[in-house]
């Protein structure tokens, strides 16, 4: 099976989602605060049920949805917008290409369900705090963090398919 690891990975981080979400909700108030403001306070409010089936398909529904779709369209196509895509694209190294986009397309979903993972405890955190607040600091420390990661992720998908030395 390709990219075993990658698969394995993915399913133990939506497994572990899943229980982190389940688990946790329940510990929410039955009204909670699912909006807040740049300032940390809420603006709106879910019944906790609707909040759990929201995370549960946001969080860990949409990114299995993304990655079995870049899957399927990775696994096929035969004509993508690649740097040097006449080099990739060539007959004898599409398969490689196509298993590298697949492989960091699953890759990419582990990692938004983690983020969602890191929304969820925000939540958790937020609900802890008397008057309710979700905490500035740990907001921007995540987005950072995402954006870091994903520009990383990004910059690594551009580096792979730059032309080897010598062609």
């Amino acid at each position: 099976m390709k990219h075993r690891l990658s698969w394995c990975v993915l399913f133990l981080v939506a497994c572990a989602a899943l229980f982190f979400i389940m688990r946790t909700t329940g510990g929410l108030p039955p009204i909670l605060a699912s909006h807040f403001d740049a300032g940390g306070h809420p603006t709106a409010f879910m019944r906790r049920a609707d909040y759990l089936h929201f995370m549960l398909g946001v969080g860990i529904g949409a990114p299995l949805a993304l990655v079995a779709l870049l899957t399927a369209v990775y696994s096929r196509a035969a004509d993508m917008k690649l740097p040097n895509r006449d080099y990739w694209l060539a007959p004898e190294r599409i398969g490689r290409t196509r298993d590298f986009l697949v492989a960091h397309g699953i890759w990419f979903g582990s990692l938004l369900i983690s983020m969602v993972c890191y929304v969820h405890w925000l939540e958790l955190q937020a609900h802890r705090q008397r008057p309710l607040h979700l905490p500035d600091e740990l907001v921007y420390a995540g987005l950072i963090l995402f954006f870091l990661i994903t520009v990383g992720w990004f910059a690594a998908l551009l580096l792979a398919f730059r032309l080897p030395r010598g062609s």
